[in-house]
């Protein structure tokens, strides 16, 4: 990126923020800013790699080995929902739908980790012992079984998709970092067919913000995911965890997901990963099924899996929406409400999300 000033450039398009990036956190971002009234441009090459093509869409309150609820839990589930209730209103679409989710336990030190650790304050959750749960169901130690959400984020992302087009909000341009300009009035961005400055650019564009010069070094860990939607000669009743996740999506269909490799770091499916997801569904399923589709691509995990909001401690104009790894349906707009608070009401983020928790990230524009 340069730091130089730009002269007279034909057919400058104004706007106040330039959002690289369209999967469901440029798009949330997006949308965040009109609410506020506010001009924007996303840029976004369409078809490319981003980590909404895998996203099962899940808002699990209770993740991980250790049974942990998503931080600020009711903050962020407050924003989730009033935002996903919004945005149904004004498309006239469903999203968001509430599911229960019956979670096993792999063992006995699991079962007694949940009872030490997490039974007397997560207490929406309900044990259940092992000749309570269905006998459809393989497991030996039983479970929890509590209330989750499902978004469906490949139809938020295109409704949202449609909508910013339709406003002249989308470009699906490539965006070439070599081709920006930072000065003290604004950040000038250069495609191939147009010219655009702005007050700040935002990167919501998941790993391949790591190919940008000033965020080649962000604390990210990005790992392949995939998922697969399969025909099922049945179904559950509700979402069963039990080291995967089999989510039923229709009387027939289920979703089946996730892996994780931090190695291959592109969108190819690969058939063996297919094969030891659907064994681990049937484990605990055990009925046949038929694979219908199978989605590949890269999760933007931050290094202790948060998200990461901020500015550049060089480049103030410059700043990151990113970090939402697999649960970016239930941070998404919280993080995009609290971005949109620190640039227009110059509102304090909130630690745990702010990229200034690593110290190599503060500079002048502390949080």
């Amino acid at each position: 990126m340069k730091n130089i000033s730009f002269l007279s450039p034909p057919r400058i398009t104004t706007t106040d923020y330039i959002i690289i990036g369209g999967g469901l956190a440029g798009c949330m971002l997006a949308w965040m800013l009109h609410t506020r009234g506010k001009r924007f441009l996303l840029l976004d090459t369409p078809h490319k790699s981003n980590a909404s093509r895998i996203s099962a869409g899940i808002i699990n309150p209770i993740t991980g080995k250790r049974f942990s609820p998503f931080w600020d839990s009711q903050s962020v589930m407050e924003s989730a929902l009033k935002a996903y209730s919004t945005l149904e209103r004004q498309f006239g679409k469903t999203f968001l739908r509430e599911i229960t989710a019956l979670r096993l336990f792999t063992d006995t030190e699991e079962r007694d980790l949940w009872f030490s650790k997490r039974a007397s304050t997560l207490t929406f959750a309900e044990y259940l012992p092992q000749e309570s749960i269905s006998g459809d169901i393989r497991q030996q130690h039983g479970g929890i079984r509590y209330g989750a959400w499902h978004l469906d984020v490949e139809q938020l992302v295109r409704t949202l998709r449609t909508w910013l087009e339709a406003e002249g909000c989308l470009r699906n341009e490539t965006y070439n970092s070599e081709s920006t300009i930072f000065s003290s009035e604004s950040v000038i961005v250069e495609t191939e067919t147009e010219c655009f400055s702005a007050q700040h650019i935002i990167f919501a564009n998941g790993w391949k913000t790591l190919e940008t010069s000033l965020w080649k070094d962000l604390p990210l860990s990005p790992a392949k995911g995939e998922l697969l939607t399969v025909q099922a000669e049945r179904v559950p009743e509700e979402m069963l965890v039990h080291g995967v996740f089999v989510l039923p999506l229709d009387n027939s269909t289920l979703r089946i997901g996730a892996s994780y490799s931090w190695e291959e770091l592109d969108d190819t499916p690969t058939p063996n990963t297919a094969s030891a997801l659907i064994a681990q569904a049937q484990e605990i399923f055990p009925v046949p099924m038929t694979l219908l589709r199978h989605d590949a691509g890269v999760r933007p995990a931050a290094q202790d899996s948060k998200p990461i909001l901020g500015v550049h401690p060089v480049e103030p104009r410059c700043a990151v929406f990113n970090g939402f790894g697999s649960k970016g349906a239930v941070y998404t707009p919280y993080c995009a409400e609290a971005l949109v608070d620190f640039f227009e009401e110059a509102k304090p983020l909130a630690a745990w999300c702010a990229l200034t928790r690593w110290k190599a990230w503060r500079g002048s524009a502390e949080f």
